[in-house]
């Protein structure tokens, strides 16, 4: 018998209506959901999933998906840890706003990860009657419970939306209303769920030869800043002084361009005298960092900043926190140039 966790952590795919004057949507039960997927709800339905058992759980509190915060994401792992030995897979339904996060977030957390962790939800709430929440599902049943299917094992933490398969630090949201809500900029699909279903195995992570173990602490001293014509870096300047930062996710013009003034250079040097780390990424959402290529990128040839080559911004910035989060500052360098979970291309 093939077993697969089902984990509902809340978001659109549960909303309801509130009811108050606004009609605003709000979570909903896994009581109230499981009525409309007959396919799950009764194992024998049809035969579709004849052959898996099922084991649901939710969070202590579903929650939108806005109100994600890294405590969240240690409950999710330490649920999957919990129930990994008698598991073939697992499908976590997250809401699509921090979706991307919270599967970079996991595929950091996990080593030694050699079963699918999927995550997926709906544009549309399970009640609606064009909702996407049913095949969503049903696709990262197929992905999570491969066995029974004779799929490969997809070992690692993606998300299955839109009949497309991603790498999970490698998605990114891409809008609000298609259907087609998450795409990998830089990264080939992990595979295709149409009428066949195709697994794109070549762009696999190898199994792991590791028992599984968990790191789950994130820093919260870390910010996300774009650059702009006309930012002015003082204020990071004043936190890295009063050492408020480990570290900044710094998102620069093109292939890791700034501005060539001396302010810039400061900050550099402040975050050098703080043990500040600037993890570079670029705000293109296609390519990849290459500092020193122009000469507006020479400032941030430092040994506090780190390439981030193609890193999404959801993965750069997860990536740091956890970085900073688990290990001390002799060895944070090191871990944040290595390609860890083929979150990044180091060329």
């Amino acid at each position: 018998m093939t077993k697969v966790f089902i984990l509902y952590t809340g978001g659109t795919f549960g909303m309801r209506p509130s009811g108050d004057p606004g009609n605003r949507l709000v979570p909903s039960t896994w009581n109230d959901i499981l009525p409309y997927m007959p396919a799950i709800k009764d194992q024998g339905y049809f035969g579709y999933f004849k052959g898996i058992d099922f084991t649901f759980a939710t969070l202590k509190e579903p929650v939108d998906s806005s109100n994600i915060e890294p405590v969240n994401w240690k409950e999710i792992a330490e649920t999957i840890q919990a129930n990994y030995e008698d598991h073939s897979g697992f499908v976590i339904i997250h809401g699509t706003d921090t979706m991307a996060y919270t599967a970079s977030a996991l595929s950091f957390m996990f080593e030694g990860l050699n079963k699918p962790i999927v995550l997926t939800g709906s544009q549309l709430p399970v009640f609606h009657p064009r909702t996407d929440a049913i095949v969503n599902l049903s696709n990262a049943i197929y992905i999570a419970g491969y066995q029974n299917f004779d799929l490969p094992c997809i070992p690692e933490v993606c998300i299955c939306f839109n009949d497309d398969i991603l790498r999970g630090n490698r998605a990114v949201k891409t809008s609000t209303n298609d259907f087609e809500g998450f795409y990998s900029p830089n990264f080939s699909h992990l595979g295709w769920l149409e009428q066949m279903i195709e697994i794109n195995e070549i762009q696999l992570l190898p199994p792991s030869s590791e028992e599984l173990s968990l790191k789950s602490e994130f820093s919260r001293h870390v910010v996300n800043v774009t650059i702009f014509p006309g930012y002015n870096p003082q204020v990071l300047i004043d936190l890295v002084r009063q050492n408020r930062l480990e570290g900044i996710v710094l998102k620069t013009f093109g292939s890791g361009n700034i501005p060539d003034a001396p302010i810039w250079k400061q900050l550099v040097q402040e975050c050098e005298a703080h043990n500040v780390l600037i993890l570079a990424t670029t705000q293109c959402p296609n390519g990849a960092l290459n500092i020193g290529k122009y000469e507006a990128s020479k400032i941030l040839i430092s040994p506090n900043v780190i390439n981030g080559y193609d890193l999404t911004s959801e993965a750069a910035l997860t990536k740091l926190m956890w970085v900073i989060g688990n290990f001390p500052f002799e060895e944070r360098k090191q871990y944040l140039e290595q390609n860890l979970r083929g979150e990044m291309s180091l060329s």
